[in-house]
């Protein structure tokens, strides 16, 4: 297998050509653009540590990030989403799946400090994604969970 380096430096993994995301440069740094077979789902921070644990016991676990929005750090599970899928449990309040179109930053060694950290790094090779319905699955589940402690 061979890997792609970007050009520009001879470290890093080239995000299109060794995984096929429709990843742009901008002005402000590398992102994503979700379609192509590649989605995002949103965790909130809080419940991010259980569902990420729960993904890597199941051989689940896929590229997530760390970003920040306005009102606090979210999680951004990469997905893909080649089959259309519905959530058989109600998923958990905050958790939602982005549309095609949407633009996720990536984390870009240009911008040492720049807002996107990689929580799971992408594997090269481990190039797959897993099912947009595998990860919504785990998700409610360990919602669930949380809500049966809660209520507990």
């Amino acid at each position: 297998m061979t890997l792609e380096l970007d050009p520009q430096r001879t470290t890093r993994v080239d995000y299109r050509s060794t995984f096929g995301w429709p990843v742009e440069r901008h002005r402000d740094g590398l992102r994503l653009v979700t379609g192509s077979g590649v989605g995002a789902v949103v965790v909130p921070r809080a419940m991010s540590d259980s569902v990420l644990a729960r993904l890597r016991r199941q051989g689940c676990s896929g590229p997530a990030l760390g970003l920040p929005t306005r009102r606090e750090r979210i999680t951004v599970l990469l997905v893909e989403t080649d089959d259309f899928t519905v959530a058989q449990a109600p998923l958990p309040e905050g958790v939602r799946v982005l549309p095609a179109g949407s633009v996720i930053p990536l984390p870009d060694e240009r911008q040492l400090h720049g807002p996107a950290q990689w929580l799971v790094e992408p594997d090269p090779f481990q190039r797959w994604l897993p099912s947009v319905g595998a990860v919504l699955a785990t998700i409610a589940a360990a919602g669930q969970v949380h809500r049966e402690l809660l209520a507990w």
